[in-house]
């Protein structure tokens, strides 16, 4: 169901990029999983729940756009100025900060 929204959203209709979108499905979960659960050290158990769904979709988006050029805030010429957009592996801060960190309490 992700797989197929993130097409939608990236105008994507045939199978030629599905296995690229998996990979960037399965990264976009991991960083999920590592940004809501820090101290956790056994990540293979966690499973995210399905209202990270949208993050998800938006997280692989940008990464997607990020392979490209669209990670460049702005660019000129002559004096050769470039600046990129805040992002961490492909995916904003901004979009990040919709993840609160959780953690247990230990007895």
């Amino acid at each position: 169901m992700i797989l197929s929204q993130i097409k939608i959203l990236l105008g994507i209709t045939d199978t030629s990029k599905d296995s690229l979108l998996n990979l960037l499905i399965s990264i976009a979960i991991d960083k999920a999983l590592r940004t809501i659960y820090p101290f956790e050290e056994d990540f293979d158990s966690l499973v995210l729940a399905t209202k990270y769904n949208y993050w998800i979709v938006q997280a692989v988006q940008q990464m997607y756009q990020a392979l490209g050029s669209e990670i460049v805030a702005s660019y000129s010429e002559n004096g050769l100025s470039i600046s990129y957009k805040d992002i961490e592996n492909g995916i904003s801060l901004g979009l990040l900060n919709e993840l609160t960190p959780k953690a247990k309490a230990l007895y």
